[in-house]
């Protein structure tokens, strides 16, 4: 029952109880909070009104970095961090937001005393951001980074920054704007930064300034202006940077007609960047004028910029001007170009032809063009960018292209990836015959350093379709209007080895003809679509296809009376990895899958429990897949799991998911069934108890996921056999308590005991608490998340809220 209220004596008796065993080192070292990897104590959203203040005993000198974020802390004292003497990062942001930026809009100010922060001379990085505070505090000379963004803040002087010469990083963004608005303009007094003389990043986005603040340190590599009201430019605005590497000043003058969030409109005439503005900066590498209203480009902006590589352009005007500009001819080292969202309003062109100057970008590797509005992808569209040796990466999505010649990227040596999604391609395109020789001319392929893909022998343990990260070439047309595929959309594609077609509308019977021309293709992502699985040819003609995934095709499942042929699979002999999640297969399909080559597959969400009903017919569906690994039966409206069932899976398996089921009980013992198991995964089914038998003897399960069932009882040593176990998942179910005795030795092995968010009934002298001590390094969020369910007066507290 609940612990009775005490005498003062017995408290004092408790309390002498608790400083010996933290001196013991018994209890979590850092209570309330909790201590993580790399000197880090985490003392996140706690509702912490005050900075805790750890025990001596606790290895305070350890600590290097301390993180409150997201408590309630406003009055911070001169003792608070004091006793902390390795702390070099210090976190305090969302404590006492402004009024504008709290989601009550309660208006807050947070006090800081004078020695706060001096009293921690090795502090190297404090967050102060999304705090109500008016003035920059008193800061300790070591200091290196500091962010002061979204506070009330409004007023920088050389006062503020005095003897700060380690500070190299300082960022105040957001200190005057919509969503924290100001009752007047900040200000940055002329040279109020000016004795920063190692700051090299200053953010000052988001402030209605009006002018770029004067007399910044000469040192600075990264300003960032961005969402102010700086509406021209001139050479004397950033005279002295001549170390800049990155400028952004996009946002200033914007275009309305295309904002996210409250805008202002750019005043006519403006913005005024004067040619020269930037032409003294010969170190900048990045340069963001994006959302900027520019109509046209200035070639001399761009003089003197020899080392740029990074060019932001998007959401301006420049839909006219892309098609005739020579302002990149000196742009040698660009490798970045954004021109995204540089429509005409209410316009889409039926064409777009990039002006001959795109020829020079020759270390060019990625152009964004989506959201430009035009309808027609041809050989001429992107004629210029042909032979630019370095191009990896096309961005043409959103651009209402309907009419699209596929074929034009066979002509590019080197693309990694080309985005073609979200537009309205429908299929195939002819090559007008007025455009020349499709082919006309030698070809060389340069070999690039990032096309050689990863290591695929080794199987991951938790992924179940292959990434095209690792991929010479992919492209993208999901999203699109696809209704049937037909081979020379992908004529010339003969090196793709990555095409994604999910969210389209193809409704085809696939018969092993559709992807030709695509002899190197491996991952091939069909979701999404309503595919008809009738021919055994399917996908044949792509021999080193390995990944398929034909999740969410539903509809042609759901057909009353249709038959569905999946003997394909055999048939695809490099095939590693298939996904049919989703698709509610629940009858006439094909009895059994086969395949020597398959290692993972996802058939989450079909039924599973109608197709083994049928008596023996589908009994055998998984075992001629004689290489399976991994096997995702989640959502499959399973109630029981026969140990017949089980044996007929593949003997292979080391992962089985059976998440989110209906599963009320489970035979433990047939586990012995599946020799190589190593992870078995049951979250979220119905199992009330750990009861009936145990983990078997010789099993090799490693990791055992039961969080969310219903789990009131575990029967004494139900654990103790599975001698490899390492990570156990009991977290969200009924547990009034964790009992020793249902591990044995185990418990010393364990790595990850998870037993949070269960209501564990805390009454004085509760077992539990000092066994959860003794494997402390295993639980996960022992301080915070494991919490008592009652008595009531301890319900959602911490298991140590009675001794603290």
């Amino acid at each position: 029952g609940p612990c009775r209220a005490r005498h003062p004596l017995s408290l004092l008796v408790q309390a002498a109880a608790l400083a010996a065993a933290l001196a013991q080192g018994t209890l979590p070292a850092f209570l309330p909070c909790e201590l993580q990897p790399h000197g880090l104590v985490n003392c996140n959203w706690l509702f912490l009104k005050s900075v805790p203040h750890f025990s001596a005993a606790a290895p305070r000198a350890n600590v290097t970095s301390l993180s409150l974020l997201s408590n309630r802390i406003h009055h911070l004292h001169d003792s608070d961090f004091a006793h902390l003497s390795s702390l070099r990062v210090l976190n305090l942001k969302w404590n006492c937001p402004p009024a504008g930026l709290s989601p009550m809009h309660f208006p807050c100010h947070m006090t800081i005393e004078p020695n706060t922060f001096l009293a921690v001379p090795t502090l190297e990085e404090l967050h102060l951001s999304y705090n109500g505070i008016t003035t920059v505090p008193a800061l300790p000379r070591s200091l290196v980074s500091l962010s002061l963004s979204h506070t009330n803040i409004l007023v920088l002087d050389p006062t503020h920054f005095a003897g700060l010469h380690a500070l190299r990083f300082l960022y105040m963004d957001g200190n005057c704007y919509y969503k924290n608005p100001c009752h007047r303009a900040p200000e940055v007094a002329p040279g109020a930064l000016l004795g920063l003389g190692n700051l090299t990043h200053l953010s000052l986005k988001y402030n209605n300034l009006t002018e770029v603040p004067r007399l910044l340190p000469p040192s600075l590599e990264t300003l960032l202006l961005s969402y102010n009201h700086i509406v021209t430019l001139a050479p004397e605005d950033l005279a002295n940077l001549t170390a800049l590497r990155v400028l952004d000043v996009g946002g200033n003058c914007r275009r309305c007609d295309h904002a996210r969030n409250p805008c202002m409109e750019c005043p006519k005439h403006f913005p005024k960047l004067h040619p020269d503005a930037f032409s003294h900066l010969s170190r900048l590498e990045g340069l963001v004028l994006k959302d900027s209203s520019l109509y046209r480009l200035d070639n001399r902006w761009f003089r003197g910029l020899g080392r740029l590589q990074v060019l932001d352009l998007s959401e301006n005007f420049l839909y006219d001007y892309i098609t005739k500009t020579t302002a990149f001819r000196g742009l040698v080292r660009l490798r970045r170009l954004n021109l995204s969202f540089n429509y005409h309003k209410k316009v889409s062109f039926a064409h777009l032809h990039l002006a001959p100057s795109f020829g020079g970008l020759v270390s060019l590797k990625e152009l964004d063009m989506h959201g430009i509005f035009f309808r027609s992808l041809s050989e001429t569209t992107l004629q210029p960018l042909t032979h630019l040796p370095m191009l990896q990466i096309l961005r043409l999505q959103m651009n209402f292209i309907n009419q699209a010649q596929l074929s034009i990227f066979g002509d590019f040596p080197g693309l990694l990836y080309v985005d073609l999604s979200d537009n309205r391609i429908s299929g195939a395109v002819r090559p007008a015959a007025t455009l020349g020789e499709a082919d006309g001319g030698p070809k060389v392929w340069l070999p690039s350093r990032d096309l050689a893909p990863g290591p695929l022998d080794t199987l991951s343990l938790e992924h179940f379709m292959l990434s095209c990260k690792n991929f010479s070439f992919t492209l993208d047309l999901s999203r699109n209007n696809l209704v049937t595929i037909q081979p020379e959309m992908f004529a010339r594609l003969s090196r793709l080895q990555c095409l994604h077609l999910s969210h389209n509308s193809i409704s085809q019977a696939v018969n092993g003809s559709q992807f030709v021309p695509l002899t190197s293709l491996r991952v091939l992502d069909l979701s999404h679509n309503k595919l008809d699985l009738y021919h055994g040819s399917s996908f044949t003609e792509l021999p080193r296809l390995e990944a398929l995934d034909l999740s969410y095709n539903s509809q042609p499942f759901s057909m009353q009376g249709v038959g569905h042929n999946l003997s394909f699979v055999a048939q695809l002999h490099s095939l590693r990895y298939l996904s049919l999640a989703h698709n509610d297969i629940h009858s006439r399909v094909s009895q059994q899958l086969c395949s020597a080559s398959l290692q993972a597959l996802d058939f989450s969400g079909n039924a599973l429990s109608q197709m083994w009903a049928e008596g023996d017919l589908y009994l055998r569906f998984f075992q001629g897949l004689r290489s399976l690994v991994l096997l995702d039966l989640s959502q499959n409206r399973l109630h029981t799991l026969l140990p017949r069932t089980l044996d007929n899976l593949p003997k292979s398996l080391k992962l089985l998911r059976l998440r989110d089921n209906n599963l009320a009980f489970f035979n433990w013992s047939s586990l012995a069934l599946l020799p190589q198991l190593e992870t078995l995964d049951l979250a979220r089914n119905q199992l009330k108890a750990l009861s009936n038998g145990s983990l078997p003897s010789g099993t090799r399960l490693r990791k055992l996921d039961l969080s969310g069932n219903s789990i009131g009882f575990v029967t004494p040593g139900f654990f103790v056999l599975a001698k490899r176990l390492e990570e156990l998942n009991l977290s969200a179910n009924a547990l009034k308590t964790v009992d020793p005795s249902w591990f044995g030795s185990l418990a010393g092995t364990l790595k990850i005991l998870d037993v949070s968010t269960n209501p564990l009934h805390c009454a004085c002298g509760a077992a539990f608490v000092d066994f959860l001590l003794e494997v402390q390094a295993a639980v996960p969020g022992l301080p915070s998340r494991v919490k008592c369910g009652s008595p009531g007066q301890l319900q959602g507290h911490s298991i140590f809220a009675q001794d603290l």
